[in-house]
């Protein structure tokens, strides 16, 4: 269900006239001083305080809206602070979060405000949130998890619409390395990355994000650049923007750098692992100098054009960072070369 009421602030205050469907959990407030503040306040549930949702849902994908709204607002010098209902600051006094989800949630505020903080504020009590988790990662050490196998294989299995398409992009058969703009043998690809964190060794109890199925749909390593990819299939949702602006600094902390925050403080796990090409990623991430998170999908959500993904790579990683969108045909183009 829409907020009929942020909307109309967003469209008379801000300018941001083609905004639909603003998600009714998140409230907006717009102090039209000379600091020009617009206020997006998530449900503690959005946060991971309270179980959690998937940082994808509309109600959680704080990045995807305020890049949406940076986009298409008249207001040059337009701030947005985040801020959460009902916060306080013993919600999060550091150590390992209570849940993956906020995991994720400190993670990404945090790498937010770094980046895009000429324009990103944070409430009080989430820029002492922010700290405390800052200082966790700086003073850990952390691993990440390898794929235990190579990714599921079985069309039948596969289930999904998007399962069954990032499949076929990376098989070997297929046009997906073509439609992504590579071509010859030094293309390294592959698919399910794992994503999760841990503080000093793998365990449920030691976890900082979520675990299990959560994984990097593909990636694509070409000389010295390193491709992610999050793909959507019959899904028009704003909430790509979150993932991959989430996963791209995952990668960019944890296997280039092998760094959060201040220090060298990630082991990166079993690197001769040979399950979904995995060796031949750590060995050749070492030589990289630029990461592109990349969104893909047959159709996108008409906020998502290309004046967003320019706020985007306006960002504080010197180009280490660069984000961009590929749309493709899902009737014609994962076509599927018969072998002589």
């Amino acid at each position: 269900m829409a907020n009929k009421e942020a909307e109309k602030i967003l469209k008379d205050d801000l300018g941001v006239k083609s905004l639909r469907s603003f998600p009714k959990n998140i409230n907006v407030h717009y102090y039209n001083d000379s600091e020009y503040i617009l206020t997006m306040t998530l449900s503690s549930k959005a946060a991971g305080l309270d179980k959690g949702v998937n940082m994808q849902d509309n109600a959680a994908a704080f990045e995807a809206w305020c890049f949406i709204i940076k986009a298409y607002t008249n207001i040059k010098n337009l701030k947005i602070m985040l801020d959460i209902d009902g916060v306080v600051n013993d919600r999060y006094v550091g150590g390992i979060p209570s849940n993956g989800h906020l995991g994720r949630f400190l993670y990404r505020i945090l790498k937010f405000k770094e980046q895009y903080g000429k324009w990103f504020l944070l409430s009080d009590e989430l820029e002492a949130m922010r700290k405390n988790f800052a200082d966790f990662l700086r003073r850990g050490e952390f691993v990440n998890n390898e794929p235990s196998k190579e990714a599921e294989d079985d069309e039948d299995v596969l289930g999904t619409a998007e399962g069954y398409v990032e499949k076929r992009f990376c098989d070997d058969d297929s046009d997906g390395k073509e439609i992504l703009g590579f071509k010859g043998k030094n293309v390294v690809m592959n698919r399910q990355l794992p994503v999760g964190l841990f503080k000093d060794e793998k365990s449920d109890a030691t976890a900082v994000f979520t675990g299990k199925k959560s994984a990097i749909d593909f990636w694509l390593l070409y000389n010295n650049e390193l491709n992610i990819y999050e793909l959507k299939a019959k899904n028009k949702m704003v909430g790509i923007l979150t993932e991959i602006f989430f996963y791209s600094n995952y990668m960019r902390d944890v296997y280039w750098h092998k760094s959060l925050e201040t220090k060298p403080n990630v082991r990166i796990c079993n690197t001769q692992k040979t399950d979904r090409s995995y060796n031949k990623l750590c060995n050749g991430i070492k030589n990289i100098t630029k990461i592109t998170g990349c969104i893909l999908a047959d159709e996108f959500h008409p906020l998502i054009t290309d004046a967003v993904i320019n706020i985007m790579n306006h960002n504080g990683t010197g180009n280490e960072l660069q984000y961009d969108k590929k749309q493709y045909d899902l009737k014609i183009d994962i076509q599927v070369h018969k072998k002589e």
